[in-house]
Formats: C-alpha cells, sequence, structure tokens
C-alpha cells in the first residue's frame, strides 16, 4: 500500500471503481432478465440461450484477461481499466442493434473482450490502496458492485423493456459507460509497484503464480462454486416467469430487491467477517467462503422446491413466498467474494497482481460464467419431455452439486493458506 494517499482518497478511489463494476454487471444482467423477449425473438431454445449468456461471453472475457491483466501490470492499471469500459460499453450499447441470434452472440463476444480489462487491474489497484488487514472489507465493497449492477440491471431492464422495448435497455445502460471510463482515466491515480522483471514469459508469470501456495485450491473452489451459481442466477427470471407465473416487470423487481439486497449484505458483511476472524486464525480466510457456500445449499434449495401456489400481493405485485429463502441464499452465496479475492491478492507479489486476478478469474468464468448458464439450460431441455415447464426447476438444483464441492475445496484450502501466511510468504 503507498501511504501517501490519504484513508479519503482511498475510499474514493474505491467508490470509482466500485462504479465500474456496477456498469459491468448491469451489461451482464441485461441479457439474463431480457433472455425470454430475446429468446422468443430470435426463436431460439434454452441450450442456444444459454451458450449466448453464458459461453459466447465468458470464452474471450476469460481467455483475454490474462494477457490484458499483463498489459496492465507493466503499464497502466488505470489506463487499461479505462479503455477497457469503453469498449464494453459501446460493445453493449449495439446490442440494441442486433439483428439475429448470431449478431446479438457477436456482440456479446465483444462485450466479454471489453471486461477482460475491468476487474483484474481494479483488483491490482484496491491491494495497492489498502493494506493486508483491510483488504477483505475493500474486496467485499467492491464484490457489493456487482449485487447493485444486477439490482439496477434486472428491474431496470425489466421495466424498460416492457415500457419501451428490449433494445432500449442495451442503449441507455451501455452509453453512459463510455463517460465513466473517461472519468476513470482523469480522477484515479496509478500507485507505484515493485518493477517486472524483464525477462519473464506471460507463461512463466502464470506458472509461478499456479506454484504459489493455495492458489490452485482457491481457483477451483471458486470455479465449482460460481458453476452453481452464474447458472442459477442466469435462469433466475425465467424460473419466476416459467413456475411462478411472474411477468417479467414482477420477476425483476423480486430479483432486483430481494436476491440481490441480500447478496450485497453478503458481499460486504462477508469482508467484515473475515478481516475480524483471520485476526485469531488466518484459516478464516477461507473458512468464511466455506461455510458461505455450503449454507447457500440449503437456502437455495429450499427457494427452488418451495411451492409456487404460496404467493404474497404487495399491490399489484405478486412476490412468491419462496423469495424468504432466496434472500438469505444471497447473504451467504455472496461471503466468498472479499476473502477470496483478497486472499488471492495477499498471496501474490505486487507486479503480478493483475495477472493472478485474471487467472482465477479465467477458471471462475470458463467453469462459472460459461458452463453454468449452458448446463442448466441444457439439462432442462433434456428434462423438459419428462417435466415439462418443471424441468427448469431441476435443472437448477442438480447444480447445486457443485457448490458442495466448492465448499469442501474452500475449507481444504484453509490449511495452505495459513502456511504461507505464517511462512511470510504473503503480500
Amino acid at each position: 500500500m503507498n501511504d501517501s494517499y490519504s484513508p479519503a482518497y482511498r475510499y474514493f478511489v474505491l467508490s470509482v471503481l466500485v462504479l465500474s463494476y456496477v456498469l459491468s454487471f448491469i451489461d451482464r444482467q441485461l441479457m439474463t432478465i431480457l433472455l425470454e423477449p430475446i429468446k422468443a425473438e430470435f426463436g431460439a431454445s434454452d441450450t442456444a440461450m444459454g451458450f449466448l449468456t453464458g459461453f459466447a461471453f465468458a470464452i474471450f472475457y476469460a481467455v483475454l484477461g490474462i494477457p490484458v491483466a499483463r498489459l496492465a501490470d507493466r503499464w497502466s492499471r488505470r489506463n487499461v481499466l479505462a479503455i477497457s469500459m469503453v469498449i464494453w460499453s459501446a460493445m453493449t450499447a449495439a446490442c440494441g442493434m442486433a439483428g439475429s441470434f448470431w449478431q446479438m452472440a457477436v456482440l456479446r463476444v465483444g462485450v466479454g473482450v471489453g471486461e477482460a480489462g475491468g476487474t483484474p487491474p481494479s483488483h491490482s489497484l484496491i491491494s495497492s490502496y489498502f493494506p493486508a488487514r483491510e483488504r477483505s472489507t475493500a474486496m467485499g465493497i467492491y464484490g457489493s458492485g456487482s449485487q447493485i449492477g444486477v439490482l439496477l440491471g434486472m428491474f431496470g431492464g425489466a421495466v424498460i423493456a416492457e415500457t419501451m422495448g428490449w433494445r432500449w435497455a442495451f442503449f441507455i445502460f451501455g452509453l453512459p459507460g463510455v463517460l465513466i471510463g473517461l472519468l476513470v482515466f482523469v480522477v484515479v491515480r496509478e500507485p507505484p509497484k515493485a518493477p517486472a522483471p524483464v525477462s519473464t514469459s506471460m507463461m512463466s508469470d502464470v506458472m509461478s503464480l499456479w506454484q504459489t501456495p493455495a492458489f490452485a485450491i482457491i481457483s477451483f473452489a471458486t470455479a465449482f462454486t460460481a458453476l452453481a451459481g452464474y447458472g442459477m442466477g442466469t435462469w433466475f427470471p425465467s424460473f419466476l416467469i416459467r413456475i411462478h407465473g411472474l411477468t417479467l416487470t414482477e420477476a425483476g423487481l423480486t430479483l432486483g430487491i430481494v436476491g440481490t439486497l441480500g447478496a450485497l449484505i453478503g458481499a460486504v458483511s462477508g469482508g467484515i467477517l473475515c478481516d475480524r476472524l483471520t485476526k485469531i486464525d488466518s484459516r478464516w480466510q477461507l473458512r468464511v467462503p466455506s461455510i458461505g457456500a455450503g449454507l447457500s445449499v440449503v437456502f437455495l434449495g429450499l427457494f427452488l422446491i418451495w411451492p409456487e401456489s404460496q404467493q404474497w400481493r404487495l399491490g399489484e405485485y405478486r412476490v412468491p413466498v419462496a423469495v424468504v429463502f432466496l434472500f438469505f441464499g444471497g447473504i451467504v452465496s455472496s461471503f466468498w467474494i472479499g476473502p477470496t479475492y483478497a486472499a488471492i491478492q495477499t498471496l501474490t507479489p505486487s507486479h503480478l497482481r493483475s495477472q493472478a486476478s485474471a487467472l482465477l478469474l479465467l477458471l471462475l468464468n470458463l467453469i462459472g460464467m460459461g458452463l453454468g448458464p449452458l448446463v442448466v439450460g441444457a439439462l432442462s431441455d433434456l428434462l423438459a419431455p419428462a417435466l415439462g415447464a418443471q424441468s427448469i426447476r431441476y435443472a437448477m438444483l442438480i447444480s447445486l452439486v457443485t457448490v458442495l464441492i466448492g465448499s469442501t475445496l474452500y475449507w481444504m484450502g484453509g490449511n495452505q493458506y495459513r502456511n504461507a501466511v505464517d511462512k511470510g510468504d504473503t503480500n
């Protein structure tokens, strides 16, 4: 951490980075809440829409993340973030002009290319501004931007789609990101970092990171947890529409407020809880995510199986009773965010931190974002002949098995992380 920056400026920078993260998740969540009208217009299957919302974006977002992060580590993290924001925001706006399924797929690839330069430089900047003892909290606050983005994308996208058409949602949420990208360039200072060894190649950097204590097990724990997280998150609106009979606006309002509020609380509280518990035992850095993931299986499972006949009336809106479990599931399922990202940054030398974040996100997004929506969509299509509309419910239930795998891996990684911290093998 550079001590020349005041606490006020450090948190100002964090707020700007959170804003950039909010916009990136709005761009992603628009595809989720608009899945049904886009599917209807283009005549696509659930499997095809799973590909569009997951793999088409994730493959380029994840694979390009490492070379873009290497550029950020060796050049300027601020500049890479600002340029990336302009690219992904412009491509999001262009999605509103897609004339076919495949045109939309190409544009989503463009969004993924731009967003490859978003999170890794931001993680590295936060680690330069905040000391290790505050890092999980700072990362949790940053991670809360994803939940705010989901809230705005879900509800705002639904309202815009029902009043103006789904294409306008991409225009309205995409274009402001270009201005925020310019704001990042103007107000965020680039903190000094350790010079990178001139002779190292990208592959040697990746191998060095992979051999870092606890890095591999943290990465796979995160990826398996995210497989169900992204898979279910993408299909939640369809689940509420098909099973609970909600309208697009009702689904967006329910997920945007109830689910996202819970996840927002969990992202921040998980980071704060972790920073406090690791003062007692550093293994809590990974035990907090482990316990949160395990509890999420219980709450989200109850959300999925709760009878759809039980609903409340709030004015003109219907709210399923099941969303009570979604709220608590959102809290505990977000415990991993701050502790996980902080653990990776703490274990990594400062000149490799953007690349470390990108390598973690490579697995998280290929397995989680890339396969999650596709797997749930494919399972839904496979089960549909026997179960009809109920197929989406059981496809999502099956996916929860991967969260149990992730929870187990997180717990197993606690000892490795503590050993690295005790040896002073951290930054």
